[in-house]
């Protein structure tokens, strides 16, 4: 399978494996490679990591989901309109998430790349998502909306 460059080092980078790895208590790998050495495949049916086994996509959405919630959960968020939500980031300092349609939109790098690449590069993992784009930002409006 091919996906661009971008969704590939936001979800499929060594660094992210190996966390993903950690997360589903998958660590006998560790005793004879590092990270460094990791050799990722995407198939259809899930990811192969050749010193690891497969992952399913459904384990990697659950993965997803966990670690929003948790950025989500610590983030600072400013209610300007009635659909407009600004959130606190790293890379600006805060970004704008729109509600549209119980739907929120975030202009953020990892919501771009997620809502531009997934349905047609990975339709297997947007499956796994429930078909629903989400980052920590939106998240975190979502949350601060339920919260009023």
């Amino acid at each position: 399978m091919e996906i661009s460059l971008e969704l590939a080092s936001q979800h499929f980078s060594k660094y992210a494996i190996a966390e993903l790895l950690h997360y589903l208590n998958r660590s006998k790998w560790e005793q004879k490679y590092n990270k460094h050495q990791l050799k990722v495949e995407l198939w259809a049916v899930g990811i192969w990591v050749r010193e690891a086994g497969i992952i399913s996509y459904q384990d990697l959405a659950c993965f997803i989901r966990e670690t929003t919630l948790l950025k989500a959960s610590g983030l600072r968020v400013e209610k300007r309109l009635p659909n407009l939500f600004l959130v606190q980031g790293v890379q600006k300092s805060k970004y704008a998430v729109v509600r549209q349609n119980n739907h929120f939109r975030c202009e953020c790098m990892l919501y771009q790349c997620r809502d531009n690449r997934l349905r047609t590069e990975l339709p297997q993992l947007f499956e796994a998502l429930n078909r629903k784009i989400f980052c920590h930002h939106t998240v975190a409006a979502y949350l601060s909306s339920k919260n009023q």
